[in-house]
């Protein structure tokens, strides 16, 4: 018996429409977040073989709409999903959050002048004496928490913009750029996962020890000066950074 989702006779392949209704279940909230979309289930439903049950949750899987628990199946991911693009420039993921219609608020703390690691130091070729521009920035979709980011720039002393200057998208290198004319070429990424410290957790509303996305940026100016460095700790099944390479 053929489920009245599916049209056999489209041209459309069974997997891409089996995904496309999965997606506007999950979209539209109809999907238990918590029980997994097992694939004897799926079967069931569209009566249809194993192959494009998997093909559909593989998409899903790929676009971050659906996440793989080890042990425990494919879940349904809730809430915020951000793709972000390659071509994004810095600075602009507040405004690409508020274009979506996302509703992003975000909250500095901890503006001081601080001394950077031995590792940080290295990284931005600064001696361990220099005092750097520091702050955390709490980000929030729709008032829930998206991500974490802390934050070193080296910058004039005289360089001290206030947290109102800072919050909800407020640039600290585009105001660096603006008064200082320190002007930001490209930047350079690391990205991994690990898991949520206690202090993480509480801050992006995650439990202690849960997977999170860490991607460390180095900023650049053009002339390869290193100008500043941030760690965004994300919830990962909330964002997809897509990376582009040149052949």
């Amino acid at each position: 018996m053929s489920t009245p989702e599916l049209d056999r006779s489209s041209g459309v392949p069974l997997y891409r429409q089996i995904a496309e209704i999965l997606r506007r279940d999950i979209d539209d909230g109809r999907v238990d977040a918590s029980a997994p979309l097992t694939e004897a289930k799926l079967i069931s439903r569209f009566n249809v073989s194993l192959a494009p049950i998997r093909q559909a949750l593989n998409e899903l899987t790929r676009d971050g709409v659906v996440y793989r628990k080890q042990g425990r199946g494919t879940f349904p991911v809730t809430g915020v999903r951000v793709d972000r693009p390659a071509d994004l420039k810095t600075g602009d993921l507040y405004r690409y959050l508020a274009d979506r219609g996302l509703h992003p608020t975000s909250r500095v703390e901890g503006i001081e002048r601080a001394l950077p690691s031995v590792e940080l130091a290295t990284k931005l070729d600064v001696p361990t004496s220099e005092r750097l521009l520091h702050f955390t920035r709490l980000i929030f979709v729709d008032d829930q928490p998206f991500a974490e980011n802390d934050i070193f720039i080296r910058s004039p002393e005289d360089f001290a913009p206030t947290a109102d200057e800072l919050a909800d998208g407020g640039s600290a290198l585009a105001l660096l750029e603006r008064r200082h004319g320190v002007h930001i070429h490209h930047a350079e990424h690391e990205a991994w996962a690990t898991n949520a410290s206690a202090e993480t957790g509480l801050a992006i509303g995650v439990a202690e020890g849960s997977p999170v996305l860490v991607i460390d940026t180095t900023f650049f100016q053009a002339n390869g000066a290193a100008v500043g460095w941030r760690r965004a700790i994300h919830r990962p099944e909330e964002f997809t950074f897509r990376f582009v390479t040149n052949s």
